[in-house]
């Protein structure tokens, strides 16, 4: 009946019964109230993922206490019956609209707390602080211990009167529980350190004080690490031993990730992850207890579908998916999975914002997290609407143009839309890109949007004086910086590169350039089997990229044995080869049977400016042509130069 029959299928977590098998995972939006308390959007973001289809809403971390954490002092609510009342209202607006709701309950991230004040970070023990590992953290007393645990008590009694449907323990990603857990944060010797029993003690004591309030009947889910990925880190045989005792103690689920910060790269995966990428630690969870496993990270429908059919899991969680497309149960429900929105696992805005200590939102979807604030409304003033260029950001505006019922007409002066995407997507890992590339062109057709591919515009085109707003979305083009023989024969530029593989010639590439864009190339070429030097100007690869996605990267281009030089200046390419100077400013020689530049991209600003300046009351320059950016920042401004016209 359905295609994905598994996902659909019904399911139950001692009495909760889920209409299917889609769970959104917990993840922060720091959109709530500075007191704790949620606001008007972070109840209309909650209510759009549960109106989207999915079986329950994990809803991210929630607060017990104030008390010990620096981090979370400003959660004035804590434990009070303020903080019950906003739970009620987050669950009855996914009640309303058919979905259960899990509260996950946390005492704080401990060392791993940003540094957003000087106030020291606590910890199980006197551990150096992740983000500045040069200070200790403090830590907790045996008073301070009993308080969290009283907390929890407190917050599972609030959780029943706010009529939520189960709660989960955050003890994963080694947040303050996990350090409790783990020997390599946990250096005490009292009952709370030492032994598994006594490491595990305060976990064991919050189970019976949520258990205690909430009665044998009510679902008690617990987030875990099925390994942390570090060598002093928990091993999955250890994780084993704690899930099997959790499981004898009364833990109704596990919620089985992976990782955590001291190699992070599985707190919110990236590309270089792949597809599910964590369902195979979950698999060995589930065959060492009988009770669910829920498995999030990095699913597509038709790999949470196969980890149901196999019995991987028992659930499948979405995250930043769903922050990309709430609707995404249902349109798959409804056999419309052409319109799901692809998430591009980016973390450009969802993670990158959390760096700003700012409300997150979504690359490509910029009502994430705003759904009051920027609703797509039909005018009743539709305008001709000139769109300049067929990248990503030009694409979205005249999707959204369209959509508010406007007469929208999109103009490439290439063969095809797309834009920079159509190199970028080359990789196996950026197959995401593709994805989004292609759902972009299918919404322009079915919003009516009329497209003139091959159809170059100027300030001196008649089109535009037809037009009543434009948005002028142009893009950029690489940089050639003035090096002697950059334009020689076997020099080729990595956009090329990835157009045309057949320029990559020989085994031994050398790519010019260690930005993002070089980095995915040499990895890209890696893969295949070639042998890859980089050579970059700054003392680190990818310097610009957040930690969730360098890290990753980096760890894929050793894993293939890439070769990077920083610190390293070109100097000219001739014969074959490529001369630089190290920081010892001695002259070396690297040979290549193809050297790829990667120096970054130039804005085309020029002819922007012009149509700008031509039409200025009604022109706005959006993407690349502006100031050279990502992906996100793209897609972003031509969403809004186009829901602004009303």
């Amino acid at each position: 009946m359905y295609k994905y029959p598994h996902m659909f299928s019904g399911f139950q977590i001692n009495g909760m019964h889920l209409k299917n098998r889609i769970v959104m995972a917990p993840m922060g939006t720091f959109s709530e109230n500075r007191n704790g308390s949620p606001n008007a959007k972070q109840i209309e973001y909650y209510r759009a993922r549960a109106r989207g289809g999915v079986g329950m809403v994990l809803l991210e971390g929630q607060y017990t206490t104030n008390k010990t954490d620096p981090w979370i002092d400003y959660v004035t609510i804590a434990g009070t019956d303020e903080q019950m009342q906003g739970w009620a209202l987050l669950a009855e607006a996914c009640h309303a609209e058919g979905a259960k709701i899990c509260l996950q309950l946390s005492c704080g991230l401990g060392r791993n707390a940003f540094p957003f004040s000087d106030d020291q970070m606590v910890s199980a023990s006197e551990v150096p602080s992740f983000y500045m590992p040069d200070k200790l953290c403090r830590a907790l007393t045996i008073d301070e211990v009993h308080d969290i645990v009283e907390h929890y008590r407190i917050a599972a009694r609030n959780a029943v009167r706010a009529e939520a449907d189960a709660v989960e323990i955050h003890a994963h990603a080694g947040y303050m529980i996990d350090q409790f857990i783990t020997p390599a944060w946990n250096k005490r010797t009292d009952q709370y350190g030492g032994s598994f029993e006594n490491r595990m003690r305060l976990l064991t004591e919050i189970y019976h004080a949520i258990r205690g309030e909430v009665g044998p009947g009510y679902p008690v889910l617990i987030r875990l690490a099925a390994a942390h990925d570090f060598p002093e880190g928990r091993t999955i045989e250890e994780t084993i031993e704690i899930v099997q005792y959790l499981e004898k103690l009364g833990i109704d689920a596990f919620d089985i990730d992976m990782g955590c910060y001291e190699r992070k790269q599985w707190i919110v995966p990236s590309i270089y992850a792949g597809d599910a990428c964590m369902v195979d630690y979950a698999a060995k969870i589930k065959e060492a207890v009988h009770v669910p496993v829920l498995s999030a990270g990095t699913f597509t429908p038709e790999t949470a579908e196969q980890a149901l059919a196999d019995g991987k899991c028992d659930i499948v969680m979405f995250g930043r998916q769903l922050i990309a497309d709430p609707d995404m149960p249902n349109k798959l429900l409804e056999d419309k999975e052409e319109d799901v929105r692809p998430c591009l696992y980016c973390n450009q805005i969802c993670v990158g914002r959390l760096y700003e200590n700012r409300v997150i939102s979504c690359a490509i979807n910029a009502q994430a997290v705003f759904e009051a604030d920027y609703p797509i409304v039909k005018t009743t003033a539709p305008k001709k609407v000139a769109v300049v260029g067929g990248g990503p950001g030009g694409m979205e505006a005249a999707r959204v143009a369209a959509l508010q019922g406007h007469q929208v007409t999109l103009y490439e002066k290439s063969g095809a839309l797309g834009g920079q995407i159509n190199a970028a997507e080359k990789p196996v890992f950026k197959r995401r890109l593709k994805k989004f590339n292609q759902w972009q062109q299918l919404q322009l057709e079915k919003a009516g949007v009329k497209v003139c591919l091959n159809h170059e515009i100027n300030a001196d085109s008649p089109e535009l004086a037809e037009a009543e707003r434009i948005i002028v979305a142009l893009g950029a083009v690489p940089a050639v910086p003035p090096i002697p023989g950059i334009d020689g024969p076997g020099v080729v530029n990595v956009i090329d590169a990835h157009l045309d593989p057949s320029l990559v010639k020989g085994q031994s590439i050398v790519v010019c350039g260690g930005g993002a864009s070089g980095c995915d190339c040499a990895l890209e070429l890696a893969m295949e089997g070639r042998s890859v030097t980089i050579i970059e100007m700054m003392d680190e690869l990818a310097p610009g990229m957040i930690i969730d996605n360098r890290n990753p990267l980096i760890f894929r281009l050793e894993d293939y044995h890439v070769k990077g030089l920083t610190g390293t200046k070109i100097s000219r390419i001739e014969g074959g080869a490529v001369y630089a100077s190290g920081r010892d400013g001695a002259e070396i020689r690297i040979d290549a049977d193809t050297v790829i530049t990667a120096f970054g991209m130039k804005p085309l600003n020029a002819p922007a400016n012009e149509i700008r300046d031509r039409y200025t009351p009604i022109t706005t320059v959006i993407g690349d042509c502006g100031k050279v950016a990502q992906i996100g920042e793209a897609v972003r401004e031509g969403f809004f130069a186009a829901w602004s016209i009303h």
